[in-house]
């Protein structure tokens, strides 16, 4: 009885705690995106450029967003088939859809996370979080190495230099954990769930074993960051700021990357403003007004429209899941 009762007052606290989480991350994103408008949307000016955008260019962004979501499907798969498990393609997108509204309201898409519970009835659910946080940390480098030689290219020295440290440090990361298990499972919050650790060592291993299925993976992961770069690009041209592609390649990854920080929802704010300061860092004449307009239009494509595309999967997967459990 006592420990039912810790274990609830655990569960309440966490539940208090991912609240509270939430609305500092909505309070953040909240004062950024209105400084952001503040000092570049001029009010009247920022809604002027954003009723001025070109339909056909954000249909454009409106695709390209959809190609995301498909690769991003296609990619889980093929780390679950690098790991020995088989996820049908349809079934893989409802679940990567049904998570995609959460993104709204958690940083950093920590809403990836619950999708192993959706498909638990096939495949562990700590397999299945060691194959999203081996999708993760494939993406994750991507865009890291695509961000450094995009800033090198531009002549960014310090941001490329940043950006290598930082390729390096996952490197060095995924070496220590693969192989110091002992250790990580003698950590306090982890020494109760052995078994758990196991099964994510299991993924880990399995992958291991099987390097070459991972370029697969890799290059969905560069044709989704393909993708973004059109996204953006077309929603520069729609409102009609004066980015070149070459400098939208170049830079906007490495704005994305302050957008995974998790100081904001879904990096609202925080890639939009890293993209005006590197824009100006390299001297490029673009109105700020307008590439805040395509930054802002951004999330709204590339996180909001995926949101309301999700929310019929994701009341799906509710229905589903309490018939289960009833």
């Amino acid at each position: 009885m006592e420990v039912t009762g810790a274990r609830t007052e655990r569960a309440g606290a966490a539940g208090i705690g991912g609240v509270l989480r939430a609305a500092a991350s909505l309070l953040v994103t909240i004062v950024v995106v209105w400084l952001l408008l503040r000092r570049f949307g001029g009010g009247t000016t920022f809604a002027a450029v954003v009723r001025g955008a070109s339909p056909s260019w954000v249909a454009i962004a409106l695709l390209a967003a959809c190609g995301c979501a498909l690769l991003g499907a296609e990619r889980w798969r093929l780390v679950l088939a690098a790991m020995g498990y088989k996820l049908g393609f349809w079934r893989a997108l409802e679940v990567v859809l049904a998570t995609w509204p959460l993104a709204m309201v958690t940083p950093s898409r920590a809403n990836d996370l619950l999708r192993p519970l959706a498909v638990r009835d096939v495949i562990p659910v700590a397999l299945g979080t060691g194959s999203v946080l081996a999708e993760k940390a494939i993406d994750v480098l991507v865009l890291l190495i695509f961000a450094a030689a995009g800033a090198a290219v531009q002549g960014l020295w310090t941001w490329a230099e940043a950006i290598g440290a930082l390729i390096v440090a996952e490197i060095v990361v995924i070496a220590v954990v693969a192989a110091n298990r002992g250790w990580l499972e003698r950590l306090p919050l982890l020494r109760r769930r052995r078994a758990a650790v196991e099964e994510l060592f299991g993924a880990l291993e399995a992958l291991r074993r099987a390097p070459l299925l991972l370029v697969a993976p890799v290059v969905t992961s560069f044709g989704i960051r393909c993708l973004t770069v059109v996204i953006i690009q077309a929603l520069l041209v729609s409102v009609g700021a004066r980015v070149s592609l070459f400098d939208t390649t170049t830079l906007w990854l490495a704005a994305t990357l302050m957008g995974i920080v998790p100081l904001t929802l879904a990096g609202i704010g925080t890639r939009d403003a890293a993209f005006i300061h590197l824009l100006a860092e390299r001297g490029a004449h673009a109105d700020p007004s307008q590439v805040l307009a395509a930054t802002v239009g951004y999330s709204a494509v590339g996180t909001g429209f995926l949101a309301v595309v999700g929310l019929p999967f994701m009341i799906r997967e509710v229905l589903r899941e309490r018939r289960r459990s009833g």
